[in-house]
């Protein structure tokens, strides 16, 4: 498997229409890879200039992958909504 690509995003960037695909990619895949190597926490985005990670813990997948889903849902993603859908069960 591929490493995979963690966004390096602007801190005031972070909740903009432009950053939003990026950042819900990153959540999908960061759950995937962390569900196949066992950890508790992934790394959502990189925060530019700041050498910190926004990181994402198991406890808060749940509601995350929730909001992963309505924005992939808007946009008609639906293969994406599906692998959503199948990561929440296993949660």
């Amino acid at each position: 498997m591929k490493k995979r690509h963690i966004p390096v995003i602007s801190f005031n960037e972070i909740d903009s229409k432009v950053q939003k695909p990026k950042v819900y990619k990153s959540l999908v895949e960061g759950v995937v890879e962390a569900m196949e190597n066992n950890s508790n926490e992934i790394k959502l985005c990189e925060i530019k200039h700041a050498n910190t990670y926004l990181t994402v813990n198991k406890n808060d997948w749940s509601s995350s992958l929730a909001k992963a889903m309505d924005f992939y849902i808007d946009n008609e993603q639906y293969e994406v909504c599906a692998l959503i859908k199948e990561l929440t069960s296993k949660l």
